[in-house]
């Protein structure tokens, strides 16, 4: 395999403005050699896993729907490491945000995905964003020049499609959003499912086996325990909005945050973002609460 060493790309990319309003103040573009073969491109805010095999290279999320420019970059960095095409793209589930931008891989690779990223993929109708024609439910495994990687649904979490990575020969996972690494997980928990998402990251702890954990938003590399923290974070957090609802405090009220702020604060008080989306969080878990009750209403059992 053709090399160029990676620091080589992230200093000819250190000239490059940073791509969309939000990522004005991002640093440059890195890519990271997180293993033999095993890279994250870092671009945008935005996390790229791929592995590199003799016979094509196995990426992940393109994250490019501001515009063209990530998924070139993200091409180029590819390109840097090795001679070989992406074989297989693999989308980490359906929100346009990791999905859009695949179409630079378009000529040489198919499509991948969880069964539940296939419509809304496709309802997005956008010509950057190739519909997956590989889909599986449960898990499945990926074989190219000698390399395997394993696909695994852990249930819903942050979507309802969302899926593990694990490359098992270098004890690599790489899953995004539902796995935050000391950061609360995003703002409201939009199209999420908190109380599942719980049993999802149980599920991952007991059945998966990596040291190293990619994530789809800096900071890249997280380890297995993130799995144990993020899942105690939300059970922690359930706890205390229905102690802050016993005691009297009104949903999303002022008195319901500051109650749940209190008893959050000594574990999860230093972690990225906690005071500004501590509320957003309570606010998603109670809109998320509500759903579930309807829907129950809605179709009582027998």
């Amino acid at each position: 395999m053709k090399r160029i060493l990676p620091l080589l790309f992230v200093l000819l990319l250190a000239a490059v403005p940073a791509i969309g309003a939000a990522a004005q103040d991002a640093p440059a573009d890195e890519l990271r050699e997180v293993a033999e073969d095993t890279y994250a491109f870092v671009s945008g805010g935005y996390v790229s896993f791929f592995v590199v095999t003799d016979a094509g290279v196995i990426a992940t999320d393109p994250s490019s729907q501001n515009g063209p420019e990530r998924a070139e970059a993200y091409a180029a960095a590819i390109a840097s490491v090795t001679e070989q095409p992406v074989r297989y793209l693999i989308y980490s589930h359906e929100h346009a945000d990791h999905a859009i931008g695949g179409n630079v891989f378009a000529e040489t690779a198919t499509f991948v995905s969880h069964r539940n990223a296939v419509q809304p993929i496709a309802d997005l109708e956008e010509p950057r964003a190739p519909v997956p024609t590989i889909s599986f439910s449960d898990e499945m495994a990926i074989e190219l020049g000698g390399t395997t990687v394993e696909l695994y649904y852990a249930g819903r979490n942050h979507s309802d499609s969302s899926i593990v990575l694990l490359h098992p020969a270098q004890g690599v996972a790489f899953a995004v959003d539902f796995i935050p690494v000391d950061s609360l997980p995003f703002q409201n928990l939009p199209d999420a499912y908190p109380e599942e998402w719980i049993e999802s990251l149980r599920w991952v702890d007991r059945n998966l086996d990596f040291d190293r954990l990619v994530i789809g938003h800096p900071p890249v590399v997280g380890s297995k325990e993130n799995v144990a923290e993020v899942r105690a974070y939300l059970e922690d957090l359930s706890t205390a909005v229905r102690a802050a609802q016993a005691a009297g405090a009104a949903d999303n009220s002022p008195e319901m945050v500051d109650t749940v702020r209190a008893e959050l604060t000594a574990d999860y008080g230093e972690w990225t973002n906690f005071d500004e989306w501590l509320p957003l969080n309570i606010e998603g878990l109670l809109a998320a609460r509500a759903a579930e009750d309807a829907a129950a209403v809605a179709t009582p059992t027998a």
